[in-house]
């Protein structure tokens, strides 16, 4: 036990390795393919060489051919009637200004085995609009630096004795304009909520410990922690620039999706292509003027603590007994643990269900020039492409029926399965609908194709939803397919059974985001009745859709091709390599 005090829980020593990428990867991937394809083939006989060719056209066939319907109806399957009309509900209960505290109380009442889940948000919307960039600084601090009494390596080792785990972390969501609780229509994008919780959970025993590491993490990290910020941020930055090449999917549609709406501009922002610049300037603003870095961080967590306790939250899940628990040392955290600026106090935050979130009207400003063209481009080493393509199908406000989500999941796994991925080689190929702001999207991951072949291919999908509807596969008297596209839908909707945090979790943010029983209700039914006038409507939307655009991460040798195949030009954006301090943007 000795040792393993001195060497590993009280060592201080600490290892940075930083990897440099070679400029040169792709080409050297792409020579080294074709000396191996070279090699290979100069040990085969002609005879070899053939057999491979033609077992390669057999595949193709093979890949081809369509299941006949005698083989389709032996598969095991499902009906609609096996399918609950219900949706799943998770208990709820509500207490505004809790022990008089002025703070929200939501309650969920589930079974955990004596485990308590307490989550506390509270709302950052008075941060500046310019600043926010610096909200994950804070709460990579708040993660992992120590207190005025414990260094880092000694506070996360007390959390891990007195809980099962506590953690910060930002969430910026769209919520339902006041009175559309029932409705089901694409949101305006701009009523937003904009919170940082702290999420733990420990056994009954424990919440007062539970409640401690709260008020530490809130009030008494130390800020003034730059090896531990600088470290976290750098090791954030390479996750995102390796996720951008292994996971260029999620960049390429977040990049697209946030072209249409306020709030998934702000996603993009932080989250997207655009957060990798940011980044790149919070570490050099921490490297500039650290002492002046702190103050900003400093004074960002004093408005955040001190705001009007109307924009904070308290979220508990856990045993009826466990609750009792909680709620008695909760009422003491929020009335005595939290302080309160008497002399100035802060104003009552806004309905944000009634009133535009003040970064609205600046990020708004921000989107005009934040995309160079309608149509881009982000050039990484890769041999392979993730391409997306979409548009917006229905107009804010407008009724968005639960049918949609089904013929998108039609598309995802018949016309995009079948003909990008099975026949055309991709690893992904999916088709995407938000009814949040109604903007359909199709995107491949891990595609070896050159962009404009997809591109090509996603253009024959809505034309094949009506191919369907013409032949056997999707009629008013066969509608197997439908109903199978219906059943999937539901799964993907019900998913598997919540643990009891995630439960709470999920409740939390359904009574946040202004969504009632009745339009989940509703939605469902919607799914359930789905019909092949509803498979039509939406293939006619994807082929008249508006704002059409496009987003792709490949190789700057894949846009080059595409540009000679097509002449079709796009705004490229260049991932910088290690040692260059911005990404350069260029037209090709």
């Amino acid at each position: 036990q000795q040792m393993i005090r001195d060497t590993l829980i009280s060592n201080n020593h600490r290892v940075s390795l930083e990897l440099y990428p070679s400029a040169n990867l792709e080409e050297e991937q792409l020579q080294d393919q074709k000396i191996q394809i070279s090699t290979a083939q100069s040990r085969m006989s002609d005879g070899e060489y053939q057999n491979i060719i033609d077992e390669g056209i057999k595949l193709k066939q093979l890949q081809a051919m369509e299941e006949t319907p005698e083989v389709i109806a032996s598969n095991p399957s499902l009906s609609i009637s096996d399918i609950d009309g219900t949706p799943v509900e998770y208990p709820i209960h509500v207490e505004e200004n809790f022990a008089k505290s002025g703070i929200q109380l939501v309650l969920h009442e589930v079974e955990s085995d004596g485990i308590a889940y307490v989550d506390f948000g509270l709302d950052v919307s008075m941060v500046p609009y310019d600043e926010i960039a610096l909200l994950n600084s804070l709460v990579a601090l708040l993660n992992e630096a120590g207190t005025s009494d414990m260094n880092d390596a000694e506070f996360r080792n007390y959390i891990g004795k007195v809980t099962g785990g506590v953690s910060a972390n930002l969430q910026v969501m769209s919520v339902k304009p006041a009175g559309w609780d029932d409705e089901i229509k694409v949101l305006p994008g701009v009523n937003i909520l904009s919170m940082l919780f702290i999420r733990g959970k420990c056994t009954a025993d424990k919440i007062p410990d539970l409640f401690d590491v709260f008020t530490k993490i809130l009030m008494d990290v130390n800020l003034d922690s730059k090896d531990i910020l600088r470290n976290a941020l750098k090791s954030d930055l390479s996750g995102r620039k390796s996720s951008l090449t292994n996971r260029g999917h999620s960049f390429a549609d977040t990049r697209l999706r946030g072209r249409y709406s306020v709030r998934n501009f702000l996603g993009e922002k932080m989250h997207g292509y655009s957060s990798l610049d940011s980044s790149a300037a919070v570490l050099e603003a921490v490297d500039a003027d650290w002492a002046q870095f702190v103050l900003r961080l400093e004074n960002m967590r004093r408005a955040i603590i001190n705001g009007n306790r109307n924009g904070m939250i308290i979220n508990l899940t856990g045993d009826r007994y466990v609750l009792d628990a909680a709620m008695e040392i909760a009422e003491d955290f929020l009335v005595n643990k939290l302080p309160v600026d008497l002399g100035n106090p802060a104003p009552p935050t806004p309905d944000f269900r009634s009133v535009e979130h003040p970064w609205v009207a600046p990020a708004r400003e921000e989107m005009k020039g934040a995309f160079s063209s309608q149509d881009e481009g982000i050039a990484v080493p890769t041999q392979v492409a993730y391409v997306a393509e979409g548009g917006r199908m229905y107009d804010v406000g407008e009724d968005v029926s639960g049918s949609a989500s089904v013929v998108s999941h039609y598309l995802s796994t018949g016309y995009m399965w079948d003909v990008i991925r099975a026949k055309n080689g991709a690893y992904g190929a999916y088709s995407k609908f938000s009814s949040v702001d109604g903007v359909g999207t199709f995107f491949t991951y891990r595609d070896p194709n050159t962009p404009d072949t997809t591109l090509g291919l996603f253009n024959g999908a809505a034309q094949s939803v009506l191919d369907d509807v013409e032949s056997s596969a999707l009629t008013r008297d066969n509608n197997a397919a439908i109903t199978t596209a219906i059943i999937g839908t539901i799964g993907g909707l019900d998913g598997s059974a919540l643990s009891p945090r995630a439960a709470g979790w999920e409740a939390l943010i359904r009574h946040l985001y202004g969504e009632s029983t009745i339009s989940r209700q509703r939605h469902r039914n919607e799914i359930l009745k789905t019909t092949v006038d509803d498979f039509i409507d939406y293939a006619q939307r994807v082929k008249s859709w508006r704002e059409q655009s496009i987003a792709i991460v490949a190789s700057l040798s894949a846009f080059n091709e595409m540009k000679s195949r097509t002449g079709q030009e796009l705004s490229v954006l260049v991932q910088a390599n290690a040692d260059q301090e911005e990404d350069q943007s260029g037209e090709l």
